[in-house]
């Protein structure tokens, strides 16, 4: 076929698309005007609930902050001092109000503080019920892990040993010895191997955390520890 003959049956052929096309939309014109429509609509909705969204979470990140506020005023605060119990049943309820949203970090952060709340208060059980739930939830940002060796530390206080162990020893295993909590949860680890009449393994776990982070106070410990053993 010559270039002229070839080049005219593509403008035919390219005539005949644009015919049909032209033809099916005039045919199909409402339901293109439809489908825009809804497409339209879509992304207005998409907007919407984005903009609620990001005004939701911000809302919650200012509550968290209100409440933390509040949790450190309680913390200067005696029992008998007058207003305190107002304070209190006030901090403990819109904490347990936030943490009840989500998973995002301001629910984290108060499910996080109903446990410190509870710990103050001695109430064991429930600050480690609170300090599980944000690990569980919480992935593998910082808040998983000082929540998890929280735990650990109820778990203590309740007499479970056993428990407490294996908290202190998953702070190690999921969070590694970057873990802010790390020198905590590897002196939980010695005392408990320890206690436990296993001598070898806690002075093994007590050079170990003399040896990674020699500036701690825990590694001080650790050392006249080894002393001892």
């Amino acid at each position: 076929m010559s270039k002229n003959k070839k080049d005219s049956a593509e403008i035919t052929l390219t005539e005949k698309i644009e015919g049909s096309l032209n033809s099916f939309l005039a045919r199909n014109k409402k339901i293109a005007i439809i489908v825009l429509a809804v497409v339209v609509i879509g992304l207005v909705v998409l907007g919407i609930v984005t903009s609620v969204n990001q005004k939701t979470l911000q809302t919650q990140f200012n509550s968290i902050d209100l409440l933390e506020t509040s949790y450190s005023e309680l913390l200067t605060m005696g029992s008998e001092d007058e207003g305190y119990q107002a304070k209190y049943d006030e901090l403990v309820a819109g904490l347990n109000d936030l943490a009840s949203k989500g998973k995002n970090y301001p629910s984290l952060k108060a499910q996080y503080l109903v446990g410190m709340v509870a710990f103050e208060k001695e109430e064991y059980q429930k600050a480690l019920d609170s300090f599980v739930s944000t690990y569980t939830n919480a992935g593998k940002i910082y808040l998983a892990s000082l929540a998890l060796n929280n735990a650990a530390v109820s778990a203590e206080e309740l007499g479970n040993d056993s428990l407490a162990l294996e908290y202190y020893t998953k702070v190690i295993d999921e969070f590694g010895l970057t873990a802010a909590e790390a020198p905590k949860a590897l002196f939980g680890q010695a005392r408990l191997q320890e206690k436990s009449g296993n001598t070898d393994l806690a002075k093994a776990t007590f050079q170990q955390l003399a040896d990674q982070f020699p500036t701690s106070e825990f590694a001080k410990i650790a050392t006249n520890r080894l002393a001892l053993l």
